[in-house]
Protein backbone atom coordinates (compact mmCIF):
# COMPACT_ATOMS: atom_id res chain seq x y z
CA UNK A 1 0.00 0.00 0.00
CA UNK A 2 2.90 2.56 0.68
CA UNK A 3 4.37 1.88 -2.78
CA UNK A 4 0.80 2.03 -4.11
CA UNK A 5 0.54 5.32 -2.44
CA UNK A 6 3.83 6.71 -3.79
CA UNK A 7 3.19 5.58 -7.07
CA UNK A 8 -0.22 7.14 -7.50
CA UNK A 9 0.23 10.19 -5.76
CA UNK A 10 3.28 10.93 -8.29
CA UNK A 11 1.44 9.44 -11.68
CA UNK A 12 -1.31 11.68 -10.72
CA UNK A 13 0.34 14.55 -10.81
CA UNK A 14 2.97 13.88 -13.47
CA UNK A 15 0.39 13.38 -15.86
CA UNK A 16 -1.56 16.39 -14.97
CA UNK A 17 1.55 18.68 -15.48
CA UNK A 18 1.68 16.90 -19.26
CA UNK A 19 -1.73 18.51 -19.93
CA UNK A 20 -1.15 22.07 -18.72
CA UNK A 21 -1.08 24.78 -20.78
CA UNK A 22 1.83 26.65 -19.62
CA UNK A 23 5.42 25.42 -19.76
CA UNK A 24 6.06 22.97 -16.78
CA UNK A 25 8.95 23.66 -14.62
CA UNK A 26 11.07 20.99 -13.29
CA UNK A 27 11.10 21.93 -9.85
CA UNK A 28 7.61 21.12 -9.91
CA UNK A 29 8.59 17.05 -10.29
CA UNK A 30 10.47 17.21 -7.56
CA UNK A 31 7.94 18.88 -5.12
CA UNK A 32 5.15 15.98 -6.96
CA UNK A 33 7.93 13.57 -5.51
CA UNK A 34 7.92 15.01 -2.38
CA UNK A 35 4.62 15.36 -1.48
CA UNK A 36 4.04 11.41 -2.65
CA UNK A 37 6.77 10.66 0.05
CA UNK A 38 5.08 13.13 2.49
CA UNK A 39 1.40 11.21 2.50
CA UNK A 40 3.44 8.06 2.76
CA UNK A 41 5.59 8.88 5.77
CA UNK A 42 2.62 10.81 8.07
CA UNK A 43 0.43 7.42 7.07
CA UNK A 44 3.20 5.24 8.32
CA UNK A 45 3.04 7.84 11.69
CA UNK A 46 0.01 7.33 11.49
CA UNK A 47 0.37 3.10 11.76
CA UNK A 48 -1.78 3.42 8.48
CA UNK A 49 -0.15 0.61 6.94
CA UNK A 50 -0.78 -2.42 8.86
CA UNK A 51 -3.38 -4.76 8.66
CA UNK A 52 -5.51 -4.10 11.71
CA UNK A 53 -5.68 -0.53 10.22
CA UNK A 54 -6.74 -1.56 7.27
CA UNK A 55 -9.48 -3.49 7.77
CA UNK A 56 -11.56 -0.72 8.82
CA UNK A 57 -12.63 1.40 6.00
CA UNK A 58 -13.83 4.73 7.99
CA UNK A 59 -10.62 4.80 9.90
CA UNK A 60 -8.48 4.41 6.77
CA UNK A 61 -10.23 7.26 5.00
CA UNK A 62 -9.74 9.42 8.00
CA UNK A 63 -5.87 8.77 8.46
CA UNK A 64 -5.75 9.31 4.89
CA UNK A 65 -6.78 12.36 4.61
CA UNK A 66 -5.20 13.48 7.28
CA UNK A 67 -1.81 12.12 5.38
CA UNK A 68 -2.28 14.25 2.46
CA UNK A 69 -3.83 17.17 3.55
CA UNK A 70 -0.95 17.70 5.95
CA UNK A 71 1.46 16.36 3.52
CA UNK A 72 0.16 19.35 1.40
CA UNK A 73 0.46 21.78 4.54
CA UNK A 74 3.87 21.25 4.70
CA UNK A 75 4.74 22.13 1.32
CA UNK A 76 2.86 25.30 1.57
CA UNK A 77 4.65 25.54 4.66
CA UNK A 78 8.04 24.83 3.01
CA UNK A 79 7.46 27.08 0.16
CA UNK A 80 6.78 29.94 2.64
CA UNK A 81 10.20 29.55 3.49
CA UNK A 82 11.51 29.63 0.18
CA UNK A 83 12.24 31.59 -2.68
CA UNK A 84 12.36 29.33 -5.32
CA UNK A 85 9.01 29.16 -6.89
CA UNK A 86 6.82 25.94 -6.29
CA UNK A 87 3.51 24.42 -6.70
CA UNK A 88 1.58 27.27 -5.56
CA UNK A 89 3.57 29.72 -7.31
CA UNK A 90 2.15 32.83 -8.91
CA UNK A 91 3.91 33.54 -12.52
CA UNK A 92 2.74 36.81 -14.87
CA UNK A 93 2.47 34.64 -18.34
CA UNK A 94 -0.50 33.90 -19.56
CA UNK A 95 -2.03 30.78 -21.83
CA UNK A 96 -5.26 29.60 -23.14
CA UNK A 97 -7.05 32.87 -21.78
CA UNK A 98 -6.46 32.29 -18.29
CA UNK A 99 -3.55 33.69 -16.63
CA UNK A 100 -0.57 30.92 -15.10
CA UNK A 101 -1.68 31.85 -11.47
CA UNK A 102 -5.10 30.69 -12.84
CA UNK A 103 -3.94 27.33 -14.28
CA UNK A 104 -1.37 26.50 -11.27
CA UNK A 105 -5.22 27.46 -8.95
CA UNK A 106 -6.87 25.39 -11.26
CA UNK A 107 -4.07 21.79 -11.39
CA UNK A 108 -3.47 22.03 -7.91
CA UNK A 109 -7.05 21.83 -7.19
CA UNK A 110 -7.57 18.80 -9.34
CA UNK A 111 -4.23 17.32 -7.66
CA UNK A 112 -5.71 17.11 -4.80
CA UNK A 113 -9.05 15.90 -5.77
CA UNK A 114 -8.21 13.07 -7.64
CA UNK A 115 -5.33 11.97 -5.55
CA UNK A 116 -7.73 12.17 -2.17
CA UNK A 117 -10.33 10.30 -4.65
CA UNK A 118 -7.33 7.42 -5.55
CA UNK A 119 -6.36 7.23 -1.73
CA UNK A 120 -9.75 6.96 -0.48
CA UNK A 121 -10.83 4.18 -3.25
CA UNK A 122 -8.02 2.14 -2.96
CA UNK A 123 -8.46 2.07 1.02
CA UNK A 124 -12.51 0.60 -0.12
CA UNK A 125 -11.10 -1.60 -2.37
CA UNK A 126 -8.40 -2.71 -0.14
CA UNK A 127 -10.84 -3.21 2.60
CA UNK A 128 -12.99 -4.86 1.15
CA UNK A 129 -10.46 -7.63 -0.21
CA UNK A 130 -9.63 -8.20 3.42
CA UNK A 131 -12.67 -8.72 4.84
CA UNK A 132 -13.33 -11.28 2.30
CA UNK A 133 -9.74 -12.97 3.27
CA UNK A 134 -11.15 -12.51 6.90
CA UNK A 135 -14.23 -14.11 6.33
CA UNK A 136 -12.56 -17.12 4.45
CA UNK A 137 -10.18 -17.38 7.64
CA UNK A 138 -6.93 -16.77 5.27
CA UNK A 139 -5.63 -14.39 7.65
CA UNK A 140 -6.27 -16.14 10.82
CA UNK A 141 -2.90 -16.72 12.62
CA UNK A 142 -2.82 -21.13 13.40
CA UNK A 143 -2.47 -21.12 16.90
CA UNK A 144 -1.68 -24.55 18.95
CA UNK A 145 -2.69 -24.46 22.64
CA UNK A 146 -0.15 -26.47 25.25
CA UNK A 147 -1.50 -27.34 28.71
CA UNK A 148 -4.35 -29.72 30.34
CA UNK A 149 -6.73 -29.10 32.41
CA UNK A 150 -9.61 -26.21 32.25
CA UNK A 151 -7.36 -23.06 31.55
CA UNK A 152 -6.01 -24.74 28.52
CA UNK A 153 -9.65 -26.23 26.97
CA UNK A 154 -10.92 -22.88 28.11
CA UNK A 155 -8.37 -21.08 25.88
CA UNK A 156 -8.60 -23.15 23.20
CA UNK A 157 -12.10 -22.43 23.18
CA UNK A 158 -11.85 -19.14 23.50
CA UNK A 159 -9.84 -18.52 20.05
CA UNK A 160 -12.14 -20.72 18.20
CA UNK A 161 -14.92 -18.20 18.83
CA UNK A 162 -12.84 -15.62 17.15
CA UNK A 163 -12.21 -18.02 14.04
CA UNK A 164 -11.84 -15.34 11.72
CA UNK A 165 -8.13 -14.02 13.91
CA UNK A 166 -7.34 -17.13 15.40
CA UNK A 167 -7.47 -20.92 14.16
CA UNK A 168 -6.97 -23.56 16.67
CA UNK A 169 -4.70 -26.70 15.13
CA UNK A 170 -4.63 -28.72 18.56
CA UNK A 171 -4.69 -28.67 22.23
CA UNK A 172 -1.51 -30.51 23.09
CA UNK A 173 0.27 -32.24 26.15
CA UNK A 174 2.34 -34.87 27.47
CA UNK A 175 -0.16 -38.11 26.24
CA UNK A 176 -3.05 -37.84 24.31
CA UNK A 177 -5.87 -35.77 25.71
CA UNK A 178 -9.35 -35.25 24.40
CA UNK A 179 -10.05 -31.42 24.21
CA UNK A 180 -12.54 -31.10 21.24
CA UNK A 181 -10.63 -28.38 20.10
CA UNK A 182 -9.37 -29.68 16.87
CA UNK A 183 -6.71 -32.20 16.17
CA UNK A 184 -5.01 -32.97 19.79
CA UNK A 185 -1.90 -35.19 20.28
CA UNK A 186 1.15 -34.94 22.60
CA UNK A 187 4.11 -33.19 22.37
CA UNK A 188 6.32 -34.28 19.98
CA UNK A 189 4.08 -33.96 17.61
CA UNK A 190 3.74 -30.47 18.10
CA UNK A 191 7.26 -30.00 17.55
CA UNK A 192 7.36 -31.71 14.40
CA UNK A 193 4.28 -29.17 13.13
CA UNK A 194 6.49 -26.38 14.49
CA UNK A 195 9.33 -27.50 12.41
CA UNK A 196 7.02 -27.71 8.78
CA UNK A 197 5.49 -24.38 9.46
CA UNK A 198 2.09 -25.99 10.26
CA UNK A 199 1.91 -23.21 13.29
CA UNK A 200 2.15 -19.20 13.90
CA UNK A 201 1.71 -19.65 17.69
CA UNK A 202 2.42 -21.55 20.81
CA UNK A 203 0.54 -20.35 24.11
CA UNK A 204 1.48 -22.17 27.16
CA UNK A 205 -1.15 -22.92 29.35
CA UNK A 206 1.54 -24.74 32.35
CA UNK A 207 0.69 -25.66 35.26
CA UNK A 208 2.86 -24.36 38.54
CA UNK A 209 5.38 -27.34 38.02
CA UNK A 210 5.36 -27.82 34.43
CA UNK A 211 6.70 -31.50 33.65
CA UNK A 212 10.04 -32.11 31.93
CA UNK A 213 8.23 -33.05 28.97
CA UNK A 214 6.75 -29.67 28.54
CA UNK A 215 9.99 -27.84 28.99
CA UNK A 216 11.90 -30.46 26.42
CA UNK A 217 9.47 -28.97 23.93
CA UNK A 218 9.69 -25.74 24.62
CA UNK A 219 13.29 -25.80 24.18
CA UNK A 220 12.80 -27.67 20.50
CA UNK A 221 10.78 -24.67 20.05
CA UNK A 222 13.62 -22.38 19.86
CA UNK A 223 14.81 -23.62 16.87
CA UNK A 224 11.71 -22.78 14.61
CA UNK A 225 9.58 -19.59 13.55
CA UNK A 226 6.86 -20.05 15.70
CA UNK A 227 5.64 -17.18 18.09
CA UNK A 228 5.48 -18.42 21.51
CA UNK A 229 3.50 -17.05 24.45
CA UNK A 230 3.12 -18.00 28.44
CA UNK A 231 -0.85 -17.55 29.36
CA UNK A 232 -0.03 -16.37 33.11
CA UNK A 233 -2.38 -17.95 35.65
CA UNK A 234 -3.56 -14.74 37.55
CA UNK A 235 -6.56 -15.05 39.89
CA UNK A 236 -9.73 -12.74 38.86
CA UNK A 237 -8.37 -9.01 38.99
CA UNK A 238 -11.56 -7.76 38.21
CA UNK A 239 -9.10 -5.24 36.38
CA UNK A 240 -8.32 -5.16 32.10
CA UNK A 241 -4.49 -6.11 31.81
CA UNK A 242 -3.01 -3.26 29.74
CA UNK A 243 0.33 -4.55 29.21
CA UNK A 244 3.37 -5.90 30.30
CA UNK A 245 6.71 -4.27 31.52
CA UNK A 246 9.45 -4.55 34.18
CA UNK A 247 10.47 -2.71 36.75
CA UNK A 248 14.09 -3.03 37.58
CA UNK A 249 14.37 -6.76 36.19
CA UNK A 250 11.13 -8.19 37.56
CA UNK A 251 8.27 -8.47 35.26
CA UNK A 252 4.85 -6.80 36.13
CA UNK A 253 1.02 -6.66 34.64
CA UNK A 254 -0.10 -3.52 33.94
CA UNK A 255 -3.79 -2.77 34.82
CA UNK A 256 -3.30 1.08 34.61
CA UNK A 257 -1.58 2.91 32.97
CA UNK A 258 -0.47 6.93 33.40
CA UNK A 259 -2.71 8.58 30.89
CA UNK A 260 -1.01 10.80 28.40
CA UNK A 261 2.10 10.01 29.53
CA UNK A 262 5.71 11.46 27.35
CA UNK A 263 4.50 13.13 25.22
CA UNK A 264 1.04 12.76 25.86
CA UNK A 265 -0.12 15.51 27.61
CA UNK A 266 1.83 18.62 26.37
CA UNK A 267 0.96 17.06 22.36
CA UNK A 268 -3.21 17.62 23.43
CA UNK A 269 -2.07 21.01 25.41
CA UNK A 270 -0.92 21.69 22.24
CA UNK A 271 -3.77 20.73 20.14
CA UNK A 272 -6.50 22.45 22.57
CA UNK A 273 -4.69 26.05 22.56
CA UNK A 274 -4.24 26.06 18.49
CA UNK A 275 -7.75 24.45 17.69
CA UNK A 276 -9.16 26.62 20.64
CA UNK A 277 -7.84 29.60 19.37
CA UNK A 278 -9.01 29.46 16.19
CA UNK A 279 -12.64 28.37 17.14
CA UNK A 280 -12.92 31.57 18.93
CA UNK A 281 -11.67 33.61 16.33
CA UNK A 282 -14.46 32.09 13.85
CA UNK A 283 -17.08 31.49 16.26
CA UNK A 284 -16.75 35.31 17.85
CA UNK A 285 -20.26 36.64 15.43
CA UNK A 286 -22.41 33.38 16.70
CA UNK A 287 -21.26 34.58 20.39
CA UNK A 288 -22.38 38.00 19.91
CA UNK A 289 -25.68 36.69 18.27
CA UNK A 290 -26.62 34.41 21.02
CA UNK A 291 -25.68 36.71 23.84
CA UNK A 292 -28.14 39.32 22.44
CA UNK A 293 -30.75 37.11 22.23
CA UNK A 294 -29.95 35.66 25.86
CA UNK A 295 -30.80 39.30 27.20
CA UNK A 296 -33.83 39.88 24.16
CA UNK A 297 -35.53 36.47 25.39
CA UNK A 298 -34.99 36.60 29.63
CA UNK A 299 -33.63 38.61 32.43
CA UNK A 300 -30.39 37.77 34.04
CA UNK A 301 -26.76 37.37 32.99
CA UNK A 302 -25.83 35.73 29.23
CA UNK A 303 -23.20 33.67 31.02
CA UNK A 304 -23.97 30.69 33.46
CA UNK A 305 -21.10 29.97 35.87
CA UNK A 306 -21.49 27.00 38.20
CA UNK A 307 -18.96 24.52 39.99
CA UNK A 308 -17.63 21.08 38.41
CA UNK A 309 -14.92 18.45 38.93
CA UNK A 310 -11.60 18.21 36.82
CA UNK A 311 -8.15 17.04 36.43
CA UNK A 312 -7.13 15.73 39.56
CA UNK A 313 -10.49 16.01 41.61
CA UNK A 314 -10.01 19.94 41.36
CA UNK A 315 -12.42 22.36 41.45
CA UNK A 316 -13.34 25.10 38.59
CA UNK A 317 -16.34 26.80 37.38
CA UNK A 318 -17.37 26.27 33.66
CA UNK A 319 -18.85 28.60 31.82
CA UNK A 320 -21.93 27.94 29.86
CA UNK A 321 -24.50 30.20 28.04
CA UNK A 322 -27.46 30.51 30.34
CA UNK A 323 -30.70 28.72 29.31
CA UNK A 324 -32.89 28.56 32.01
CA UNK A 325 -34.77 31.19 33.75
CA UNK A 326 -32.22 33.48 36.74
CA UNK A 327 -32.55 32.39 39.56
CA UNK A 328 -30.90 34.23 42.46
CA UNK A 329 -30.97 31.59 44.62
CA UNK A 330 -30.32 28.30 42.81
CA UNK A 331 -31.07 25.08 44.29
CA UNK A 332 -28.21 23.69 46.19
CA UNK A 333 -29.03 20.20 44.37
CA UNK A 334 -29.02 21.00 40.90
CA UNK A 335 -31.29 18.62 39.26
CA UNK A 336 -30.66 17.64 36.22
CA UNK A 337 -32.64 18.92 33.22
CA UNK A 338 -35.36 16.77 31.63
CA UNK A 339 -37.38 17.10 29.09
CA UNK A 340 -40.23 19.60 29.12
CA UNK A 341 -38.25 21.31 32.05
CA UNK A 342 -39.96 24.19 33.06
CA UNK A 343 -36.56 25.99 34.32
CA UNK A 344 -35.56 26.35 30.20
CA UNK A 345 -36.51 29.60 28.34
CA UNK A 346 -37.49 29.54 24.49
CA UNK A 347 -33.80 30.54 23.48
CA UNK A 348 -32.37 28.25 25.66
CA UNK A 349 -34.35 25.13 24.45
CA UNK A 350 -32.72 25.57 21.31
CA UNK A 351 -29.10 26.00 22.77
CA UNK A 352 -29.32 22.96 24.60
CA UNK A 353 -30.78 21.07 21.91
CA UNK A 354 -27.90 21.82 19.52
CA UNK A 355 -25.64 22.42 22.27
CA UNK A 356 -24.67 26.10 21.34
CA UNK A 357 -25.04 26.59 25.08
CA UNK A 358 -21.38 24.70 25.67
CA UNK A 359 -19.23 27.35 23.28
CA UNK A 360 -18.26 29.22 26.15
CA UNK A 361 -16.20 26.29 27.47
CA UNK A 362 -13.77 27.15 24.74
CA UNK A 363 -12.50 29.82 27.28
CA UNK A 364 -11.92 26.78 29.79
CA UNK A 365 -10.03 25.39 27.41
CA UNK A 366 -7.58 28.23 26.65
CA UNK A 367 -7.65 28.88 30.80
CA UNK A 368 -6.34 25.20 31.21
CA UNK A 369 -9.12 24.13 33.12
CA UNK A 370 -10.50 21.78 30.62
CA UNK A 371 -9.73 20.48 27.11
CA UNK A 372 -11.95 20.21 24.04
CA UNK A 373 -12.32 16.23 24.41
CA UNK A 374 -12.37 14.24 27.65
CA UNK A 375 -15.02 13.16 30.22
CA UNK A 376 -17.88 15.53 30.57
CA UNK A 377 -17.32 17.82 33.97
CA UNK A 378 -20.38 17.10 36.19
CA UNK A 379 -22.23 19.14 38.20
CA UNK A 380 -20.75 18.76 41.76
CA UNK A 381 -23.90 17.44 43.76
CA UNK A 382 -23.95 15.07 40.96
CA UNK A 383 -20.27 14.14 41.29
CA UNK A 384 -20.44 13.60 44.97
CA UNK A 385 -23.42 11.37 44.71
CA UNK A 386 -21.97 8.93 41.14
CA UNK A 387 -18.51 8.83 43.29
CA UNK A 388 -20.45 7.04 46.27
CA UNK A 389 -22.77 5.02 44.01
CA UNK A 390 -20.55 3.66 41.69
CA UNK A 391 -16.86 2.04 41.96
CA UNK A 392 -13.85 3.54 40.25
CA UNK A 393 -16.31 6.66 39.39
CA UNK A 394 -13.31 8.85 40.16
CA UNK A 395 -11.09 7.71 37.54
CA UNK A 396 -12.40 9.89 34.95
CA UNK A 397 -10.95 12.60 36.59
CA UNK A 398 -7.52 11.41 35.96
CA UNK A 399 -7.77 13.67 32.50
CA UNK A 400 -8.84 17.29 31.92
CA UNK A 401 -12.72 17.29 31.46
CA UNK A 402 -13.68 18.26 27.82
CA UNK A 403 -16.53 19.58 25.83
CA UNK A 404 -17.27 16.69 24.42
CA UNK A 405 -16.51 13.08 24.37
CA UNK A 406 -16.44 9.59 23.70
CA UNK A 407 -19.39 8.61 25.71
CA UNK A 408 -21.37 11.76 24.03
CA UNK A 409 -20.65 10.16 21.00
CA UNK A 410 -21.45 7.06 21.49
CA UNK A 411 -25.22 7.95 22.53
CA UNK A 412 -24.32 8.63 25.92
CA UNK A 413 -25.17 12.15 26.35
CA UNK A 414 -28.27 14.15 28.19
CA UNK A 415 -29.57 12.99 31.49
CA UNK A 416 -28.73 9.66 32.83
CA UNK A 417 -31.66 9.40 35.13
CA UNK A 418 -30.70 5.30 35.65
CA UNK A 419 -27.02 4.08 38.22
CA UNK A 420 -26.86 1.97 34.83
CA UNK A 421 -26.97 4.81 32.19
CA UNK A 422 -23.89 6.32 34.14
CA UNK A 423 -22.14 3.52 34.20
CA UNK A 424 -22.09 3.15 30.93
CA UNK A 425 -21.07 6.71 30.40
CA UNK A 426 -17.95 5.92 33.19
CA UNK A 427 -17.19 3.11 30.80
CA UNK A 428 -17.10 4.93 27.62
CA UNK A 429 -14.75 7.48 29.32
CA UNK A 430 -12.33 4.98 30.94
CA UNK A 431 -12.19 3.60 27.61
CA UNK A 432 -11.01 7.07 26.10
CA UNK A 433 -8.38 7.40 28.95
CA UNK A 434 -6.88 4.01 28.20
CA UNK A 435 -6.80 4.88 24.51
CA UNK A 436 -6.09 8.35 23.85
CA UNK A 437 -4.00 9.16 20.84
CA UNK A 438 -4.70 12.57 18.72
CA UNK A 439 -6.29 10.66 15.78
CA UNK A 440 -9.30 9.19 18.29
CA UNK A 441 -9.54 12.90 19.19
CA UNK A 442 -10.06 13.78 15.81
CA UNK A 443 -12.28 11.37 15.11
CA UNK A 444 -14.39 12.15 18.34
CA UNK A 445 -14.16 15.87 17.30
CA UNK A 446 -15.57 15.01 13.52
CA UNK A 447 -18.09 12.27 15.33
CA UNK A 448 -19.44 15.29 17.56
CA UNK A 449 -20.75 17.12 14.08
CA UNK A 450 -23.89 14.96 13.49
CA UNK A 451 -24.51 14.17 17.21
CA UNK A 452 -25.30 17.66 17.45
CA UNK A 453 -27.20 18.10 14.58
CA UNK A 454 -29.22 15.14 15.56
CA UNK A 455 -30.15 16.38 19.12
CA UNK A 456 -30.40 13.67 20.80
CA UNK A 457 -31.29 13.44 24.26
CA UNK A 458 -30.33 16.89 24.78
CA UNK A 459 -32.95 19.00 25.95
Amino acid sequence: MLIWDWIGISAIGLLLETVRPDASQPSRYLVIVLCATLTANYMHLLQGYCIRSMRRVAVQITKVSLAWIGALASLALIESFTVSPGIFDKVSSAAGGFTAADVTALWAAAWFVLTWIYLCATRGMVGHLLARWQKEGRLARRVAVIGTGQAAAAIAGELQAHGDEARVVGLFADGDVSSGAGNTGNLELLAAMADTGEIDEVILAMPEDPPAALRETVEKLASTQVEVKVYPRLPNLGFPIQGFSKVAGISALTIQSRPLAGWGAPLKRAEDVVLASLLLMLLAPVFLVIACLIKLDSAGPVLFRQERHGFNNNRFRVFKFRTMHHDPVPDPSTPQARRNDPRVTRIGAFLRRTSLDELPQILNVLRGEMSLVGPRPHATAHNDLYARLINGYLARHRVKPGITGWAQVNGWRGETETLEKMRIRLEHDLFYIANWSLLLDIKILLLTIPVVLRGTNAY
